[in-house]
């Protein structure tokens, strides 16, 4: 009895994940303007805006979670747009990107980023400094809140669950 009520919901599982895995990817988003991490440096340095790096893998149904249902919030997308240079890069990918003068995959850009799952976001000086990374899940609230943290005065000084937006 057991398995037949589990058999749907394994099914509804399966075919959930492989819709979302499936979904528009941030080729299809409109409201962020990804760039590469050469582009978003050479702005930076115009600018003095951070980056804003979400690291992602093909595989992971959270990433694809954030992508599909975070980013595209229109307050999320404007604050991004407006405040970072932002970058996604996949965890797995051999694509050669140009960080601080240094040619190297994704991966290995990756690893220099010391980054232990997907996904996590690290913010980058225009300098081209780790700032800081957050990894896991994040939801609207959670990432508005971290986003704001990171271009306030108060960044670094107090702990970010203490920081109030004004």
């Amino acid at each position: 009895m057991k398995t037949i009520l589990l058999l749907p919901v394994t099914v509804l599982f399966a075919f959930s994940t492989l819709e979302l895995m499936n979904s528009p990817s941030l080729n299809d988003d409109a409201e962020i303007n990804w760039l590469s991490v050469e582009e978003a440096q050479a702005q930076a340095g115009e600018d003095g805006k951070p980056l804003f790096v979400f690291v992602e893998a093909e595989w992971c149904g959270t990433c694809k979670q954030m992508l599909n249902t975070v980013f595209p919030d229109p307050e999320i997308s404007t604050l991004v747009s407006e405040n970072y240079h932002p970058v996604v890069i996949d965890l797995d990918s051999k694509k050669k990107v140009l960080f601080n003068g240094k040619v190297k995959t994704e991966r290995s850009f990756v690893r220099t980023m010391q980054v232990q799952q997907t996904p996590t976001m690290i913010f980058i000086s225009s300098s081209g400094e780790v700032m800081g990374r957050q990894p896991g899940f994040m939801d609207r609230s959670e990432l508005k809140q971290l986003l704001h943290y990171v271009l306030s005065d108060q960044f670094g000084e107090v702990p970010v669950s203490e920081f109030q937006i004004d």
